[in-house]
């Protein structure tokens, strides 16, 4: 685990402690921050925190961590991991993600064309990623590619690529949703 820190502040006693901390947990980048400024926990003042918590981690973006702190904060950390990709393109954890994809496809909904309209992102389905061929699109783009079981794979473009380009639905798609978008019906709950 990676981890910096981006400020600090003077308890009572005089000590610099870490007010803001910045680490990286298998590619997911956290902020832990003091919440409290009086917290008696951190020797700031006489609050007991009771109703609240004295400080919190979360995960962060990397486009908040630069608004934040700078640029220079991330030196030293890895490059983004594909969980990373997902918080930094939709807001929340991948794994939160992929539970709504899940619950969207077991109630027969199709989230893509959604999901794509309300991020702007490139997103396509696919059973195999690896498979997947992207010629028109440029080097270094980040395509995320969704099964039927609501998982997401992270595909960055390297270089030109031959081959069959995917099929997106639309949310008007006149003819409906075809079978390689929406799991059959006969495979039930997909949670099992």
């Amino acid at each position: 685990m990676t981890e910096k820190t981006l400020s600090t502040i003077e308890n009572q006693y005089g000590d610099e402690i870490p007010a803001a901390v910045l680490f990286q947990e298998n590619g997911q980048l956290y902020l832990w921050e003091i919440n409290c400024l009086s917290s008696l926990d951190y020797n700031l003042g006489h609050c007991n925190c009771v109703n609240h918590f004295p400080s919190w981690e979360e995960p962060i973006s990397t486009e908040q961590v630069i608004a934040r702190f700078g640029k220079e904060a991330l030196d030293g950390f890895e490059a983004p991991s594909d969980a990373q990709l997902v918080f930094d393109a939709f807001g929340i954890e991948a794994k939160e993600l992929e539970t709504a994809l899940r619950v969207a496809y077991q109630i027969g909904a199709n989230p893509l064309p959604a999901l794509r309209k309300i991020t702007g992102r490139p997103i396509v389905f696919s059973e195999n990623p690896d498979l997947l061929a992207f010629p028109e699109a440029e080097p270094g783009t980040v395509i995320f590619v969704v099964n039927s079981r609501g998982e997401i794979s992270v595909v960055t473009v390297e270089g030109r690529q031959e081959g069959n380009s995917y099929y997106e639905v639309e949310a008007d798609d006149p003819v409906g949703m075809p079978e390689q978008v929406m799991p059959p019906p006969e495979w039930g709950l997909l949670m099992n």
